[in-house]
């Protein structure tokens, strides 16, 4: 059968409002905290999440699994049961105090879309499956894209039993068999979604910015997922004085020190942006000195700190790693001081398919928007295409951003997302 026109399939969509909209309540209701929403990964808040996707993907009369990592598939099955599949989904899990959009919407989105599609009757060439992952926050346990990385067999060995949920020191694969999933049989088990049997991943997820806010546009077709350079664990280290008694000349000051570092760091980044270099962004997200040592009377000795550059060029970020460098060892020796950054971690940047972001482009063109185009954050996307699965993804507008519990996802913006993203998984799927 061919695939239904995108307005045809917009209007079902549309039809299934409520729907989605009783599904958000739904979860809401299940995780609601003192503030907002907490979904743990791999825990009965995040389980309830995916077991109400489960609940009405069955009354929808979709197939569904769990696979080994504890991801639910709900699948409407195509006429080629071998040809390679459509994906399309996000994760369940929250951070603390979270919003209830952040994942959850493109869970939802994708069951959304397949319910439009058994509205329409219609039978696809392939398989179009959703999924519902866990684990994408890396606040559980500090790294992000677990459950899609379980599932394209990019988890490092050992991290099974190496990281640990930050809030209950459970292991990984405890926290995993602690949902009733068998670790030996996820321990065992190849990827079990690759290229041979995947032929793209869409996800739609909320926007964490302001742009498309500024811009007065309900949806946007993110170009790549930036990539970033990060030092978590970097600290300055000088000599405790006191403060009216020791001299500029002898002072080992952290706090200036590090101040003029970020300083510097900024002012290069804004060198860079003026050069022409797109989609950059610095961050300090930790700054603080010891509590324990600490006073307005004392010439700090110690400052911790974090330092996270972010871009869609390798270029740009091996660049920042280089002028970190630079930068820290020329005021450490001018003020006597001794800056350790530590590990350095990150990702590459991820270009998305340029076929997949046509198709939803297309797809909201025929809708009557004129989509905004520009890089987006770290997704589930990335480890999908980072495995040769070409992927793409819908953002939409969402006030006050995210990872706080003032999310303000329209309901129509929702749905606009929706009908783009369905109108291209019927295109990508025909």
């Amino acid at each position: 059968m061919p695939s239904p026109d995108p307005i045809v399939v917009g209007r079902a969509v549309d039809a299934r409002t409520e729907f989605a909209a009783a599904l958000f309540d739904a979860a809401r209701e299940a995780s609601r905290d003192v503030e907002g929403v907490t979904r743990p990964a791999w825990s009965e808040r995040d389980m309830a999440a995916a077991r109400q996707v489960e609940t009405a993907a069955q009354e929808l009369g979709l197939e569904t699994s769990w696979d080994p990592a504890g991801n639910l598939l709900a699948t409407l099955p195509g006429a080629d049961r071998n040809a390679r599949q459509v994906l399309t989904g996000s994760h369940v899990d929250s951070v603390p105090r979270g919003g209830n959009y952040d994942g959850h919407a493109g869970v939802l989105a994708s069951l959304t879309a397949l319910a439009a599609f058994r509205d329409l009757g219609w039978t696809p060439p392939c398989d179009i499956t959703a999924i519902a992952m866990h684990g994408e926050e890396s606040v559980w346990f500090g790294t992000a894209y677990l459950g899609s990385k379980l599932a394209c067999g990019t988890l490092p060995d050992g991290d099974l039993d190496r990281l640990r949920r930050a809030d209950t020191s459970q292991t990984l694969a405890e926290c995993i068999a602690g949902c009733g999933f068998d670790v030996d049989a996820l321990r065992a088990a190849k990827p079990w979604i690759d290229a041979s049997n995947t032929r793209a991943f869409l996800e739609l997820h909320i926007e964490q910015g302001p742009l498309l806010i500024d811009a007065d546009q309900p949806v946007a077709i993110p170009t790549a997922i930036r990539g970033n350079v990060r030092f978590p664990d970097a600290r300055c280290l000088g000599r405790y004085d006191h403060s009216a008694a020791c001299p500029r000349a002898w002072r080992q000051d952290t706090a200036l020190a590090t101040a003029e570092l970020i300083s510097r760091l900024e002012a290069w980044w804004i060198e860079q942006e003026k050069a022409g270099v797109p989609n950059t962004v610095f961050t300090v997200g930790k700054l603080f000195t010891d509590p324990a040592e600490h006073a307005m009377t004392k010439v700090p000795g110690r400052m911790d700190f974090t330092l996270n550059f972010g871009g869609t060029t390798n270029g740009f970020l091996e660049a920042s790693a280089a002028r970190i460098a630079e930068l820290a060892s020329e005021i450490a020796a001018r003020r006597d001081v001794r800056f350790e950054l530590g590990g350095r971690v990150g990702s590459r940047p991820t270009p998305l398919d340029p076929g997949l972001r046509a198709a939803l482009i297309a797809a909201a063109e025929a809708q009557g928007m004129q989509p905004q185009e520009f890089a987006t954050v770290g997704h589930d996307t990335s480890v999908f295409a980072g495995v040769g699965i070409p992927g793409a993804m819908v953002l939409v507008r969402n006030t006050n951003g995210s990872h706080n519990p003032h999310e303000a996802m329209a309901i129509e913006d929702f749905m606009a997302g929706t009908r783009t993203m369905a109108a291209a998984i019927a295109a990508v799927a025909g």
